[in-house]
């Protein structure tokens, strides 16, 4: 059996700490801290693989924590997580310089938490990249290629070949990587659409049979929603909806367009994100006209058929 990775999470208030506790106890070893002096004490001897921290902590706030964190053998490249009540444009710049990898606003869901934490151990390659998200990404370095922003693919194919993924998948991007940085654009363009027909091979194999169906009306209701939460600036909630949209049996352009507006919520991209849920939403318009034109010339073609016979 696997050993399960650690957790560390430090919060002054006992019952933040229980609540995290049970909601990561069955993914990960999870070591609980209720002021920053004992979890740097505790890294003087133990190593863990994240860092919850929060920063709103008296005596020795998060920011302080984590100076003295970063001054630890064990501490210099732990991935940390801050938790805060308030989105505090310069606590998060002053842990952008301490090498925090994400923060969270208080109050938060327990799923929205999972998610985040297994986004930063995907980032580092702890965890792997589902074969839906890693083909949207390789998309949009296609895209960048097509538009000969040759420096921006260079970026994402660096930060892709940071996850873990298929060795078949990053062989292919290394050598599109190489293709690059030789002069060769076309070629390296040429390469990444083959890893998306290898990715969409994949994917299909694996089947949609266990898919909820859905039909396209109770898409468009469900994606109104989240433009409604959009537009409220409840980036929480539209990410939930996303998610939750996302276990049902899409057509492809509809499940391609959500993995994206979910890598922007992620990315606290909220604005792109909502252009993405209104260009989704006149797709899905034009795809209702459409069908329903099919349907009626169907309709009339049976209705002169029965006339002649």
């Amino acid at each position: 059996m696997m050993e399960k990775m650690k957790i560390m999470v430090v919060d002054d208030n006992t019952v933040n700490l229980a609540t995290v506790e049970q909601d990561l106890k069955d993914k990960y070893e999870v070591i609980p801290m209720i002021s920053g002096r004992r979890a740097v004490k505790y890294l003087y001897r133990d190593k863990v693989d994240l860092i919850l921290l929060d920063v709103q902590m008296p005596i020795m706030d998060g920011i302080e924590t984590l100076r003295e964190i970063r001054t630890q053998p064990n501490g210099i490249t732990v991935p940390v997580i801050f938790l805060t009540s308030k989105n505090d444009k310069t606590t998060v710049v002053e842990g952008s310089k301490l090498g925090i990898m994400d923060f969270i606003i208080k109050p938060f869901e327990a799923e929205n938490l999972i998610s985040r934490i297994e986004r930063v151990f995907k980032r580092l390659g702890r965890l792997p990249m589902e074969e839906d998200e890693l083909r949207a990404r390789v998309l949009d370095i296609c895209k960048d290629l097509e538009e000969e922003k040759t420096k921006s693919a260079a970026i994402k194919m660096d930060e892709v070949l940071g996850y873990q993924i298929n060795p078949e998948i990053s062989g292919r991007i290394r050598n599109a990587r190489t293709k690059l940085d030789v002069g060769m654009p076309d070629s390296a363009l040429s390469m990444m659409e083959r890893v998306v027909r290898l990715l969409e091979k994949n994917i299909g194999a694996g089947g949609k049979g266990s898919a909820i169906p859905i039909s396209l009306g109770e898409i468009n209701a469900r994606l109104l929603y989240i433009l409604d939460d959009l537009t409220n600036f409840k980036l929480k909630e539209s990410a939930g909806k996303v998610s939750d949209l996302q276990r049902y049996d899409l057509p492809d352009y509809v499940n391609e367009s959500l993995t994206e507006i979910k890598i922007r919520l992620d990315d606290y991209d909220d604005e792109e994100a909502e252009r993405m849920v209104k260009e989704l939403l006149e797709k899905l318009k034009n795809a209702n006209s459409l069908g329903l034109k099919r349907e009626k010339k169907s309709e009339d073609s049976n209705y002169h058929f029965s006339r002649l016979t």
